[in-house]
C-alpha cells in the first residue's frame, strides 16, 4: 500500500471537526476512556478515545479483542458474560478483574463526565452503574456465508426440495432501503440498484385434539334415586399456527436475480452491517471485530470512511480491530492505538511496524524513523553502502519524533525481543539526541528540504545526472533546472516538493523524482552518508540483546 498516493474521500476539515467535537465533549453519549486495571494481559493500561472512530491494531494474542469487548461492558445493552465467558477449567485468573471508564452521559451528568467501573468478583460481574446506550457488536461470525450461518434459520425451509403441507412460505417486499443500498454500494464499489429486501414468513400449522368434553345425563332408579351419568364426547380437532420471520436480501443486475444465499460473504456482511448501523439511534456505540474480514483492501478503506461519515451524521462512535494497513489510511494518528501484549500505544503505526515492535520479524536490526520520506532516505543510503546486509535491517516509520523515540525505547526495554533497534529523528525534532541510547539526529532540519536544498545549491554541476534520473532526455536539462528553481520559489510545504516537480515535468511519479534527488544527495554528501551508515553498521554488529 502506498499511503503517499492515497487520497481519502473524508476531507481533513471533517477530521478536524470531529477531533474538536470530542475535545469539547459535544455528545449526548460518548466513551472517553477505558482503563484495564486488571484483565487478561492488561495491568493498568489506558486508552483515550480522542476520535469517534478508533482502530485497534496489533499482533494476534496481543489483547485487541479483550479491549474491544471491554469497551462495551459498562452499557446496559451488553452482558459482560457474553463477551468474557468463564469456564470451570483454566479461567481462575478472572478473579479480581477490574475495568474503569470515563464517559459522557448527559442524562447522568449534563455538564461533565461520569466515572464508572466493572468488576468480576466471586464468579459474578458487578457494574457500578448501568448506562442506557445502544451498543451493536459485530463479531467475526458476521462473515459466515448465509448458506452456512446459524442465524439464517429459514434456509432449510426455503430450499426448493423442502415440501411439507403443514408449512407455508409468504414474502413481503420491504420498502425504503435506498439509503442502505447507497451507502453499501459506496463501500463495495458496485451498483446495488436492483437489490431488494424481503421479509420471509414461515407459517407452520399444528393440529391437536381439543379438551375432551363430557356430557351429563340423569337417570332415576326404581327406588327413586337420581343418578348422574357422565359420558365422554368425541374431541374436536383444533389447529394453531406458529409464524417465524426472517429478512432476506435479493441481489441482481436488472436481468437476473439471486438470493442472499448466493452472495459473497463480504458482500452480505457489508449490506447487513450498513443496514444495522443506519437503523441505530444517534449516539450509539459500534464495535467491530476484524473489520477487514472478507473485504477487498479498497472496500476496507471505504468501510472506515463510512464509519467516519456516520460519526458525523449520527454522532455514532465506532471501535474496530484490524490487521490491515488499509483500514488505517483514512484515520488521523489520534484514532489509532497499538495493542501489544497488554501494552497500549497511540499513533499511526503500520502493521509492519507493530510486528517489529513485538519482535515478530526475522531481522537483526530495527530502525525507527519519523515518517515515510525518512524511511526512503535511510533505505537509499543502506542500498548504496550496506547492500549485502539489507535483508537483515528493517526501517519502520512511526509518524512523529516522540513516537519514534518512545517506540525504540520500548523495543529496547522489552526482554522478550532479541534483536537490536535504533532511532533516527529529524534535524528539527524536539527530542534529544542520545547516541549511547541509540537515538541519532539526521542532518539538516526538515528531511525533504535538506535533500532538496543540498541538490539545488549545486544544481549546475549535477543537472545532467538529475535529468536522466528523473527519466527525462539529456537535452531537457534546462527545462528540469528551470522547473526545480521555480518550485523552490513557490513551494510552501516541503512535503510536496517532489510531487510538484514531477507534476511540472509531465506527470512523473513522485517516487521517481524523490529517488533521483536522493541518489544525487548521497553522491554529493559522502561524509554525512558514512556517518549515518557507520552508526547503523555498529548497531548491526552489536551482539543480540
Amino acid at each position: 500500500m502506498n499511503d503517499l498516493a492515497y487520497k481519502s474521500e473524508i476531507r481533513q476539515s471533517i477530521v478536524r471537526e470531529l477531533l474538536e467535537k470530542v475535545r469539547k465533549q459535544n455528545y449526548e453519549n460518548y466513551l472517553k476512556s477505558v482503563r484495564l486495571e486488571k484483565i487478561r494481559l492488561f495491568r493498568g493500561a489506558q486508552i483515550n478515545f480522542d476520535f469517534p472512530v478508533t482502530a485497534l491494531i496489533g499482533p494476534n494474542g496481543g489483547g485487541k479483542t479483550t479491549l474491544l469487548g471491554a469497551s462495551g461492558c459498562i452499557y446496559f445493552s451488553i452482558v459482560p458474560s457474553s463477551i468474557f465467558k468463564k469456564t470451570r477449567v483454566g479461567d481462575e485468573s478472572m478473579n479480581h478483574w477490574r475495568i474503569e471508564y470515563v464517559l459522557i452521559d448527559k442524562h447522568t451528568n449534563p455538564k461533565g463526565t461520569v466515572r464508572a467501573r466493572v468488576d468480576f468478583e466471586e464468579n459474578e460481574w458487578l457494574r457500578s452503574d448501568l448506562f442506557n446506550r445502544k451498543v451493536k457488536f459485530f463479531s467475526i461470525a458476521r462473515t459466515i456465508p448465509a448458506v452456512e450461518s446459524p442465524w439464517f434459520f429459514l434456509k432449510k425451509k426455503l430450499s426448493t426440495s423442502y415440501t411439507r403441507e403443514d408449512i407455508s412460505i409468504t414474502t413481503e417486499k420491504i420498502e425504503g432501503i435506498d439509503h442502505i443500498k447507497r451507502e453499501a454500494e459506496r463501500i463495495l464499489g458496485k451498483s446495488l440498484a436492483a437489490f431488494q429486501l424481503f421479509e420471509i414468513t414461515s407459517v407452520k400449522t399444528l393440529k391437536y385434539l381439543g379438551k375432551r368434553m363430557v356430557t351429563e345425563s340423569k337417570k332415576i332408579l326404581k327406588n327413586g334415586t337420581v343418578v348422574i351419568i357422565k359420558k365422554p364426547a368425541e374431541s374436536a380437532v383444533k389447529t394453531k399456527t406458529i409464524a417465524t420471520k426472517q429478512l432476506l436480501y435479493i441481489g441482481g443486475d436488472g436481468e437476473i436475480s439471486y438470493s442472499e444465499f448466493s452472495f459473497g460473504s463480504g458482500e452480505s456482511s457489508v449490506i447487513r452491517m450498513v443496514a444495522d448501523i443506519e437503523s441505530l439511534p444517534d449516539n450509539s456505540l459500534v464495535l467491530i471485530e476484524e473489520i477487514e474480514n472478507g473485504l477487498h483492501p479498497l472496500a476496507v478503506r471505504r468501510m472506515v470512511e463510512y464509519l467516519i461519515d456516520v460519526a458525523l451524521r449520527k454522532n455514532i462512535q465506532a471501535i474496530f480491530t484490524t490487521h490491515s494497513d488499509y483500514a488505517l489510511a483514512p484515520l488521523p494518528s489520534e484514532a489509532i492505538w497499538a495493542v501489544v501484549d497488554g501494552r497500549l500505544q497511540q499513533g499511526k503505526l503500520s502493521v509492519e511496524v507493530l510486528r517489529a515492535v513485538s519482535g515478530r520479524v526475522d531481522k537483526r536490526l530495527a530502525i525507527f524513523v519519523e515518517d515515510d520520506f525518512t524511511k526512503v532516505w535511510v533505505e537509499a543510503m543502506l542500498r548504496e553502502k550496506l547492500s549485502e546486509n539489507l535483508e537483515e535491517i528493517g526501517v519502520y516509520p512511526v509518524y512523529g519524533d516522540g513516537s519514534a523515540v518512545k517506540t525504540h525505547c520500548g523495543h529496547t526495554s522489552n526482554p522478550a525481543i532479541q534483536f537490536n533497534s535504533m532511532c533516527f529523528i529529524d534535524g528539527n525534532s524536539g527530542q534529544t539526541e542520545d547516541t549511547e541510547r541509540g537515538v541519532f539526529r539526521l542532518p539538516g532540519a526538515v528531511p525533504e528540504s535538506t535533500v532538496f536544498n543540498s541538490v539545488l545549491n549545486n544544481l549546475d554541476n549535477n543537472i545532467a545526472l538529475l535529468t536522466v534520473a528523473c527519466q527525462r532526455p539529456v537535452d531537457k536539462q534546462e527545462l528540469v533546472a528551470k522547473t526545480i528553481r521555480k518550485v523552490s520559489q513557490t513551494n510552501r510545504d516541503p512535503h510536496l516538493l517532489f510531487s510538484q516537480i514531477g507534476l511540472n515535468l509531465g506527470f512523473i511519479p513522485e517516487a521517481t523524482v524523490r529517488g533521483a534527488f536522493l541518489a544525487v544527495w548521497i553522491q554529493e554528501n559522502p561524509d554525512e552518508v558514512n556517518k549515518i551508515v557507520e552508526s547503523i553498521k555498529k548497531a548491526l554488529e552489536s551482539p543480540p540483546k
